[in-house]
Protein backbone atom coordinates (compact mmCIF):
# COMPACT_ATOMS: atom_id res chain seq x y z
CA UNK A 1 0.00 0.00 0.00
CA UNK A 2 3.01 2.03 0.73
CA UNK A 3 4.28 1.98 -2.54
CA UNK A 4 1.46 2.67 -4.39
CA UNK A 5 1.09 5.75 -2.47
CA UNK A 6 4.31 6.69 -3.41
CA UNK A 7 4.07 5.72 -6.60
CA UNK A 8 1.20 7.81 -7.10
CA UNK A 9 2.93 10.87 -5.49
CA UNK A 10 5.89 10.47 -8.19
CA UNK A 11 3.35 10.17 -10.56
CA UNK A 12 1.16 13.44 -10.03
CA UNK A 13 4.46 15.20 -9.32
CA UNK A 14 5.83 14.69 -12.43
CA UNK A 15 2.47 15.73 -14.38
CA UNK A 16 2.82 18.73 -12.35
CA UNK A 17 6.33 19.01 -13.46
CA UNK A 18 5.30 18.92 -17.04
CA UNK A 19 2.49 21.22 -17.17
CA UNK A 20 -0.92 19.42 -16.27
CA UNK A 21 -3.12 20.89 -14.02
CA UNK A 22 -6.24 19.53 -12.32
CA UNK A 23 -9.51 21.67 -11.28
CA UNK A 24 -13.05 21.80 -10.50
CA UNK A 25 -14.58 23.55 -12.71
CA UNK A 26 -17.93 26.41 -11.69
CA UNK A 27 -19.90 25.47 -14.91
CA UNK A 28 -19.51 24.24 -18.47
CA UNK A 29 -19.43 21.45 -20.53
CA UNK A 30 -21.56 18.97 -19.52
CA UNK A 31 -21.16 14.82 -20.75
CA UNK A 32 -23.09 11.77 -20.99
CA UNK A 33 -21.73 11.14 -17.48
CA UNK A 34 -23.08 14.48 -15.68
CA UNK A 35 -22.66 18.51 -15.51
CA UNK A 36 -18.94 20.12 -15.20
CA UNK A 37 -19.69 20.57 -11.81
CA UNK A 38 -20.09 17.18 -10.87
CA UNK A 39 -16.43 16.78 -12.65
CA UNK A 40 -13.08 16.76 -12.40
CA UNK A 41 -11.27 17.92 -14.94
CA UNK A 42 -6.94 17.75 -16.14
CA UNK A 43 -5.85 20.40 -18.58
CA UNK A 44 -2.56 21.63 -20.06
CA UNK A 45 -1.28 25.13 -20.88
CA UNK A 46 -1.14 25.65 -24.38
CA UNK A 47 0.52 28.66 -26.66
CA UNK A 48 -2.26 28.86 -29.09
CA UNK A 49 -5.86 27.97 -28.95
CA UNK A 50 -8.02 26.77 -32.22
CA UNK A 51 -11.04 26.76 -33.23
CA UNK A 52 -12.70 24.06 -32.25
CA UNK A 53 -10.38 23.21 -29.13
CA UNK A 54 -12.19 22.43 -25.75
CA UNK A 55 -10.71 24.50 -23.12
CA UNK A 56 -10.80 25.57 -19.80
CA UNK A 57 -11.39 29.10 -18.73
CA UNK A 58 -11.24 31.92 -15.90
CA UNK A 59 -14.31 33.91 -16.70
CA UNK A 60 -14.77 37.01 -14.21
CA UNK A 61 -17.01 36.48 -11.50
CA UNK A 62 -17.96 33.05 -12.77
CA UNK A 63 -14.88 31.34 -12.22
CA UNK A 64 -13.24 28.54 -13.77
CA UNK A 65 -15.37 27.01 -16.90
CA UNK A 66 -15.25 24.19 -19.52
CA UNK A 67 -15.95 25.31 -23.34
CA UNK A 68 -15.03 24.74 -26.76
CA UNK A 69 -13.50 27.90 -28.65
CA UNK A 70 -15.30 29.22 -31.26
CA UNK A 71 -12.86 31.74 -32.32
CA UNK A 72 -9.58 33.43 -31.26
CA UNK A 73 -7.63 36.39 -32.02
CA UNK A 74 -4.02 37.29 -30.59
CA UNK A 75 -5.46 38.65 -27.73
CA UNK A 76 -8.96 37.42 -27.19
CA UNK A 77 -10.26 33.79 -27.23
CA UNK A 78 -14.90 33.53 -27.87
CA UNK A 79 -15.66 30.55 -26.20
CA UNK A 80 -19.33 28.36 -26.07
CA UNK A 81 -19.41 27.31 -22.48
CA UNK A 82 -22.94 25.97 -23.22
CA UNK A 83 -24.63 28.30 -20.40
CA UNK A 84 -23.42 31.62 -22.37
CA UNK A 85 -21.03 32.62 -25.07
CA UNK A 86 -17.89 34.41 -23.35
CA UNK A 87 -14.72 36.34 -24.39
CA UNK A 88 -11.95 36.27 -22.74
CA UNK A 89 -8.50 37.45 -23.28
CA UNK A 90 -5.74 35.14 -23.87
CA UNK A 91 -4.74 34.89 -20.90
CA UNK A 92 -7.77 34.25 -19.28
CA UNK A 93 -7.18 30.67 -21.02
CA UNK A 94 -6.20 27.89 -18.28
CA UNK A 95 -5.01 25.38 -21.03
CA UNK A 96 -6.39 23.09 -23.29
CA UNK A 97 -9.22 20.13 -21.90
CA UNK A 98 -7.05 16.50 -21.48
CA UNK A 99 -9.37 14.77 -19.67
CA UNK A 100 -13.03 14.76 -17.75
CA UNK A 101 -12.95 12.36 -14.81
CA UNK A 102 -17.20 12.60 -13.99
CA UNK A 103 -18.67 12.41 -10.47
CA UNK A 104 -15.40 13.29 -8.11
CA UNK A 105 -16.13 16.73 -8.71
CA UNK A 106 -18.99 16.16 -5.90
CA UNK A 107 -16.77 14.84 -3.72
CA UNK A 108 -14.54 18.19 -3.95
CA UNK A 109 -17.58 19.98 -3.48
CA UNK A 110 -18.87 18.41 -0.61
CA UNK A 111 -15.34 19.39 1.30
CA UNK A 112 -15.63 22.66 -0.32
CA UNK A 113 -12.85 22.76 -3.29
Amino acid sequence: MKTKLIALAAIIVVLFSLGFRIIHPENGLSSAMGSAKSSVVLYKHAGEYAVGSKVVVEVAGQGKQTGIVKSATQDTVDVDTRVAFVRVKQSEVLGKLIVVVPFFGTIFGIVGL
